[in-house]
């Protein structure tokens, strides 16, 4: 008779501690991987920049969640990451969902930076700039917004990761030398008489060594209306990375 006492009581001890289970509220993304590397998450933003070789529609993800929560699209799913995808995640008692955006991206500038600051006459050649900083905006609502800096290695390269379909501008600086001189796009150094004399038309006349501004209109003379205060990124490819080359200069 005391053991079928014992034994309910403890079925019932059993049952109390089963109704009194509280399951878990967080709906949380904690990691998302790819095999090329890991997520970085900003509030509820992900980005994550991926070699060129990677196809965008073609990506697996792994995702770990806040204990019980589910996600979708669901990890380990073969995802399109050509547009920034969606997920939703749902905590383990359904009360609480989180919306997360996540975008992978590919290189698609090749920045190469040449400081033409030490030329001259007899040596109007440009030196391959490294530590340069190169400023990324894009343009919200008419007013340029900071991006990223990236910085040019030993061989003055940079890449710029991203999507192909957005605007971009940028600026370069490396101590008081910068890729704009007065407004003027610096576009390197005039070797021979030849290339002065087929040039556009300069603001000063100009000789062997001298800096080169950038004809931005087009209308083959270099004046008011070649002034610009960013550097745009333009005719991107939809696919691979197109190269620029950057000159500046001290003013």
């Amino acid at each position: 008779m005391k053991i079928r006492i014992l034994m309910a009581l403890l079925f019932m001890l059993h049952v109390g501690c089963q109704k009194e289970e509280v399951k878990n509220t967080e709906a949380s993304i904690v990691s998302m991987r790819f095999d090329f590397g890991e997520v970085s998450f900003e509030d509820r933003e992900g980005v994550i920049k991926a070699p060129a070789s990677v196809e965008l529609e073609k990506l697996i993800p792994t995702i770990e969640l806040s204990e019980g929560a589910e996600v979708y699209p669901p990890s380990k799913a073969m995802t399109d990451f050509s547009q920034p995808v969606d997920y939703t995640v749902t905590s383990e008692d359904g009360e609480n969902v989180n919306y997360y955006t996540v975008s992978v991206w590919l290189p698609i500038v090749k920045f190469t930076v040449y400081d033409c600051t030490n030329r001259s006459a007899e040596n109007p050649v440009p030196e391959l700039a490294s530590n340069a900083k190169i400023s990324i905006f894009k343009d919200e609502s008419g007013e340029k917004e900071l991006l990223e800096v990236l910085t040019t290695d030993d061989n003055g390269e940079a890449f710029l990761y991203g999507h192909g379909e957005m605007e971009y501008w940028y600026l370069v600086q490396k101590d008081e030398a910068g890729n704009l001189i007065d407004g003027y796009i610096v576009n390197g150094v005039f070797q021979n008489q030849e290339e002065i004399d087929n040039y556009a038309v300069q603001p000063q006349p100009s000789a062997i060594g001298d800096l080169k501004f950038m004809d931005a209109d087009g209308d083959g003379r270099v004046n008011e209306n070649d002034k610009v205060d960013y550097t745009r990124i333009w005719n991107l490819p939809e696919n691979g990375i197109k190269a620029f080359t950057v000159y500046i200069a001290k003013p």
